[in-house]
């Protein structure tokens, strides 16, 4: 992976968090941008390429963030991980992929946080309204996936990332 790329990709996706996330809210609900890029890199670097640029990631959110320093680091660090032990079991350049992993890495994400907390802050309870919303903003943020990284994997030669051909399976074609 190209580091100066990653980074460059990397603050662009956190200014378009806090800018232009409030102006795209459905109702209240904001999608997480921050997390799309982590599953996006988890899919296409490799391991440690990838738990370092999603706690990177996180870092910068961490830091435009009211949340408690370092939690949003490690959330998207464990996802990251996640997300790299089952890829290559996935066809990773398919939009429905792109999709149903950043729904569940956006509610593994949000759960966590939740219940950090829960048994930290609120002595053990989780708000019904809590958990609708994690479910809310993980669906929004899912549904931004797609576009988002077929983009990014238009400019996956720039980022230096690993790009599937699935020659292995009889399926060329899909890597074009």
């Amino acid at each position: 992976m190209q580091w100066l790329a990653f980074i460059i990709i990397a603050v662009l996706g956190v200014l378009l968090q806090t800018t232009v996330s409030p102006r795209v809210a459905v109702f209240g609900v904001r999608p997480d941008w921050v997390l799309v890029l982590v599953v996006f890199f988890a899919l296409h670097v490799r391991g440690r390429e990838a738990i370092a640029a999603a706690w990177m990631l996180g870092l910068l959110a961490d830091f435009q963030s009211i949340e408690r320093f370092g939690l949003l680091s490690l959330v998207y660090a464990l996802a990251a991980g996640s997300v790299y032990l089952i890829r290559d079991y996935l066809f990773r350049r398919h939009p429905l992929t792109h999709l149903v992993l950043t729904f569940v890495a956006g509610v593994a994400v949000q759960l966590l946080v939740l219940g950090y907390y829960a048994f930290l802050v609120n002595e053990g309870r989780v708000a019904g309204a809590d958990l609708w919303l994690a479910v809310l903003v993980s669906l929004y943020s899912a549904l931004w996936a797609p576009p988002t990284h077929w983009v990014l994997l238009k400019m996956s030669s720039w980022l230096g990332l690993e790009v599937p051909k699935y020659t292995h399976a009889g399926l060329a074609g899909m890597s074009r």
